[in-house]
């Protein structure tokens, strides 16, 4: 068990560090300036880089262990014995109050590791008036642009293609299928 000597100099930088490293645990990809903000209000053992690094990747993994109920609240308070009871009791109410959007983070990073997670979607209508090799074509087309998370590192892919009108409708039937269905 590695104890984390993080030093807290008040009870409102208590607050400000639990919602910013529940921030840094949420965030992807991971930015520079959540792990800054995080370096100017913890003040580990080590002064490098490193030091911060792996201090933020312990607690990154000991939130996700409570969160998943791998380990117990004793046991997370026993690993920030250097702080005050009260201050160890507010970081489990910050865990607990930001629960259920850890427990959809957590969802969607395993759901991500198996195949593609949809984050967002785009679409758009176009009316083909004619082709090169038919000026008489009339035709609907759908363009969805399917914004996807990927892999353990949750990489931004995007998914581009074109549907017709008939292809709309199977999708929109397949659609409602499942959601009834489900």
């Amino acid at each position: 068990m590695h104890d984390l000597l993080i030093n807290v100099s008040s009870d409102q930088n208590i607050c400000v560090l639990i919602n910013l490293l529940i921030d840094y645990l949420l965030e992807v990809p991971k930015q520079e300036t959540t792990k800054t903000k995080l370096a100017s209000l913890l003040t580990v053992s080590g002064t490098g880089n490193d030091d911060i690094g792996f201090t933020l990747k312990l607690v990154e993994n000991l939130f996700r262990q409570y969160c998943l109920n791998e380990i117990s609240q004793a046991e997370l308070r026993s690993h920030f014995g250097n702080l005050s009871p009260q201050m160890q009791t507010q970081l489990l109410e910050g865990l607990d109050r930001r629960r259920p959007e850890i427990d959809l983070h957590l969802i969607n990073e395993v759901n991500a590791r198996d195949g593609l997670l949809m984050e967002s979607f785009d679409w758009d209508v176009k009316w083909i008036m004619g082709s090169s090799s038919l000026a008489s074509v009339r035709e609907q087309i759908a363009t969805m642009a399917l914004n996807c998370r990927t892999g353990k590192d949750m990489r931004l892919r995007t998914v581009r293609f074109e549907m017709t009108r008939a292809k709309i409708d199977d999708m929109i039937r397949v659609l409602e299928g499942c959601s009834t269905g489900c």
